[in-house]
């Protein structure tokens, strides 16, 4: 029976796994509300990973990064590029998609949900600044806070390749550490379509198909502007030379996570395993996804734009250029400053429904069905950063993936890969 389930692909049992937690969750609430610790321990198997994984990641890809210092650095240059386009896309995307279908002209001012508790009033951007440098290191990865630990790993890497000769067999231990951080990885994401299965079933259970009826079109609405995005970004990836179909069913791991689990965090280790094992340089990868952190906000922005759209029209507020160009402007900017605040997305809108002249308890209107919209925008980021990578080794001149119909991946045997992993390599979806 195992061995049956091992033939099975990850992607796929994912994929069976998320119907069976709609299933469960619609069906059998009961059931589906008491598997909550499912996606606990899942969660807390990823987080004993992540915070080192992501440490060492960065260290490693800032070491090779400062070794081979113009094409990469301009590799991360364009990926921030990149990300800031898009972005700006994304942002005028969702007000436009608000201003063509108009739905919350005559929505309900009944509130979907409470506010979150202790949820920050606003954005304190030289506190943002100062927390970006860790006064204490370890503090930072017990607490799980990115953002001052990728701050120490780019320091820490620039430092060591600053002592390049010195600092290779520390680089060489870091290595075999991200190699058994990634089986790690491996182990727990077989357990994944299990996490999936819980975790749909009990958001199921909470919100119910009566939830999602009052605010369906807002929600079909702000799917379809990611479709948008993602026809677009998959647009660019052919633009590149590459297969999109392929590319996202090389990745589709990463996304199925993502959608199910509404984290970019907990897809990290499974996405930068995956972009190695097709053939991305390893300081390449490890560079670009922290970097997605903070500028790749392509879905959040899409869903602040058009939430902060409807309220508008729900509050029947007059619309003029200023307006329309004050929420495009702030929902790229608070966005990107809420990446490490508790509840930043519901931060970001009210900080914006405030600059525009509203209740910022409007935002009460759509919170009810946040978590449905999360799981979109969340694999929109992973699915964006992926492209990113594409883009900025296509300009840079850097030897693209060869992306293959038969399951195989080949790029140059040169390119190094975290953990010695090669870069000629079959895909093996099996745990």
């Amino acid at each position: 029976m195992n061995r049956r389930i091992n033939k099975i692909p990850v992607p796929v049992q994912m994929l069976v796994a998320l119907v069976l937690g709609v299933l469960t969750g619609l069906l059998a609430p009961g059931v589906g509300s008491k598997l909550t610790f499912l996606v606990t321990i899942f969660g807390h198997a990823i987080k004993m990973v992540i915070m080192p994984l992501i440490l060492l990641s960065v260290t490693v890809g800032v070491f090779k990064m400062g070794v081979e210092r113009g094409r990469l650095g301009k590799t991360a240059a364009l990926s921030i590029a990149f990300f800031v386009a898009m972005t700006v896309v994304s942002s005028v995307l969702g007000l436009g998609l608000n201003m063509l279908f108009r739905p919350g002209l005559g929505a309900s001012l009944a509130h979907t949900a409470a506010m979150p508790a202790n949820l920050a009033s606003g954005l304190d951007w030289m506190q943002f600044i100062i927390d970006l440098i860790p006064a204490n290191i370890v503090g930072a990865l017990v607490a799980g806070n990115s953002l001052p630990v990728l701050v120490f790993g780019v320091i820490l890497g620039s430092a060591l390749s600053v002592i390049e000769e010195q600092a290779r067999p520390l680089i060489a231990v870091f290595e075999s550490l991200l190699a058994a951080l990634f089986k790690m990885t491996q182990w727990i994401i077989a357990f994944s379509p299990l996490a999936i299965l819980a975790g749909m079933a009990t958001l199921l259970a909470s919100k119910g198909i009566a939830g999602v009826l009052p605010l369906i079109k807002l929600l079909g609405i702000a799917y379809l502007g990611m479709a948008v995005l993602t026809v677009l970004l998959s647009v660019i990836v052919r633009l590149c030379g590459q297969s999109p179909v392929a590319l996202i069913r090389h990745v589709s791991e990463p996304l199925i996570l993502a959608f199910s689990t509404r984290s970019s965090e907990i897809t990290f280790p499974v996405h930068l395993k995956k972009l190695t094992d097709i053939g991305v340089p390893s300081s390449v990868a490890s560079t670009i996804l922290p970097l997605a952190y903070i500028f790749n906000r392509d879905g959040a922005v899409l869903y602040t734009a058009l939430a902060v759209g409807y309220m508008a029209d729900a509050y029947h507020l007059a619309w003029s250029l200023p307006v329309m160009f004050t929420i495009v402007v702030l929902a790229i900017i608070t966005i990107d400053g809420a990446a490490s605040v508790p509840s930043g997305a519901i931060v970001a809108i009210t900080v914006i429904l405030s600059a525009i002249g509203l209740p910022v308890e409007a935002v009460v209107l759509i919170l009810g069905l946040d978590a449905f919209f999360d799981m979109g925008r969340t694999a929109l980021n992973v699915y964006g950063s992926t492209v990113a990578t594409v883009v900025a080794m296509r300009i840079s001149g850097l030897d693209q993936p060869q992306l293959g119909r038969d399951g195989y991946v080949g790029a140059r045997d040169d390119i190094p890969a975290v953990g010695k992993f090669s870069t000629a390599t079959r895909l093996d979806h099996r745990a």
